[in-house]
Formats: C-alpha cells, sequence, structure tokens
C-alpha cells in the first residue's frame, strides 16, 4: 500500500476521537488554542509537503505529522514553513499537558 497525505475529514475524525480522552480543563484549554484546520508547508529532507495545523499558542503551532501518525508543537519560519519539528507521535492529550504547564 502507498502511502497517502491524511485528508481533512479523517484529521477530523481523529482529532474528535482524541478529545474524549481529554478532561474537562484539557479540553477548554485546547478550546482557547484550537484553529481551523488548515495546511501549512513543512520541509521533510529534500522534499516540501504539506501538513495541517490544528492550534496556535504563543508564537508555536500544533499540526499533525501524518508520516509520524501523531501531533506535534514547532514554530514556523519568516516564510510560514515549519523547518524544525520532531519526530514524535504524541496524543492530543500529551500535547495539551505539554503547552498549558
Amino acid at each position: 500500500m502507498t502511502w497517502q497525505p491524511i485528508s481533512k475529514d479523517a484529521l477530523e475524525r481523529e482529532i474528535e476521537n482524541q478529545l474524549r480522552d481529554l478532561s474537562v480543563d484539557e479540553l477548554a484549554y485546547f478550546e482557547k488554542i484550537r484553529v481551523p484546520l488548515h495546511r501549512v508547508a513543512i520541509h521533510r529532507r529534500d522534499v516540501t509537503e504539506e501538513v495541517f495545523i490544528v492550534a496556535k499558542f504563543e508564537g508555536r503551532i500544533v499540526f499533525y505529522d501524518d508520516v509520524e501518525d501523531g501531533f506535534e508543537i514547532a514554530v514556523l519560519n519568516s516564510e510560514g514553513v515549519i523547518e524544525e519539528y520532531g519526530c514524535s507521535q504524541f496524543s492530543l492529550q500529551h500535547i495539551v499537558n505539554q503547552l498549558c504547564k
């Protein structure tokens, strides 16, 4: 099977599934930083691809890395591109708890 980028609909379903795992406080926090899903460029080795941003917080973004199948935190460069990021497979709950500390 050939890898395909996640669709907006599939990511919306994934987010809704993971929201069920959040506590009331975690959900309230996420709703404060959540943004409408939109694509942004990401540099992966020698290729530029796109990922979806799901939240913004104090100059950082939360995006879904469909290669790693998880959420990640990054900063956009001056051109609005993700250049530096981890290769984690964080759940939305893990990300929320990292950001609200």
